[in-house]
């Protein structure tokens, strides 16, 4: 059964790509991605905007239609729950997540609703998301990381991150996405999956949550400090005081970093990393995402700031190979 995404892919005349390795795509450009492993969580009420101010790492009430933001939510004890892209859209906020988080994540926030005016509710059959890759400079296109260009009235384009080639998310109508693919002159037919997203998340340093690893790290532990996602002037949100403590006595223990692996064993995220040098059997960290290309694994891992750089790193299960440092 095809998830949602590629539901919708295919419904305006795209075939899944018949391509395994999820780097192919830096291969054809313009390039379709299926994001079938993400869904749309919508808050709209008088009161959704206070609600959400209160659950997230990010200031919601910087968002505007042009400008989107990266974001988290974390338990009371400071642990990423799970990341989240939120645009905003006239009186609403949609929120880009882990499909297999979205559900768990609508019930605690609905737990907080109270009497506020506030509804709740998970992507609509008639929303549509995609990924894109591009590198030309078109007017629907934004320019810089994080802006958000409203297209039609039903739809818009949010540009991320990336290690090289531009790439983009666009959430909408069918028939807002047939309109841009006629201004983008689209001839290729085929999308890609949703692991070659995943692969381009991962080249660019954002982390994925995924319920194996929901609540384990503090968000500077993966870097959502330094990717803006959260704001340390903003009022009190749940897991504030550890995440705001952490900031300002410098004394976060962990940081994110892009690595290599070159194994056939399965990597997956969670897994704990070693120092086969160190005299304790204690781990120093955890795999955050993990994408293979052929042999090689690409991942991203939180470790210890102190064992940074160290030479014979290896994950639980594959004592034989170490880590690259990129």
């Amino acid at each position: 059964m095809q998830e949602h995404s590629s539901r919708f892919l295919s419904a305006l005349g795209f075939n899944p790509s018949t391509t395994q390795d999820p780097s192919a795509p830096f291969l054809s450009q313009p390039r379709l991605y299926c994001l079938d492993h993400l869904t749309v969580l919508t808050l709209s009420g008088q009161d959704a905007s206070t609600l959400l101010q209160g659950q997230s790492t990010c200031n919601v009430t910087d968002a505007t239609d042009q400008l989107s933001l990266l974001g988290s939510f974390c338990s009371v004890k400071g642990r990423v729950i799970s990341t989240f892209l939120l645009l905003k859209k006239h009186d609403e906020f949609q929120l880009i997540l882990p499909a297999d988080l979205a559900e768990s994540i609508s019930k605690r926030l609905k737990m907080y609703v109270l009497r506020a005016d506030v509804k709740i509710h998970i992507n609509q059959e008639e929303t549509g998301l995609f990924g894109l890759t591009d590198h030309s400079t078109a007017p629907h296109l934004p320019v810089n990381d994080y802006q958000t260009s409203p297209f039609n009235d039903n739809a818009a384009i949010v540009k991320l991150p990336s290690a090289a080639t531009p790439r983009f998310i666009f959430i909408g109508s069918r028939e807002s996405a047939r309109t841009l693919f006629k201004q983008m002159g689209t001839t290729h037919r085929d999308f890609s999956p949703a692991l070659a997203w995943k692969f381009l998340d991962t080249t660019a340093g954002i982390p994925t949550i995924t319920p194996a690893t929901s609540e384990t790290w503090i968000p500077q532990s993966i870097n959502l400090d330094t990717l803006g996602a959260i704001s340390f002037k903003k009022g009190c949100y749940t897991g504030q005081e550890i995440i705001a403590r952490t900031h300002y006595k410098g004394k976060a223990k962990a940081s994110m970093h892009q690595v290599n692996l070159p194994t056939n064993a399965t990597i997956t995220p969670g897994l704990k990393l070693f120092n086969l040098d160190s005299d304790s059997n204690q781990s120093i960290g955890e795999v955050v995402n993990a994408l293979q290309t052929e042999s090689v694994w690409q991942l991203l891992v939180s470790i210890k700031n102190e064992q940074i750089n160290a030479k014979k790193i290896f994950i639980e299960g594959n004592e034989l190979d170490f880590i690259s440092w990129q």
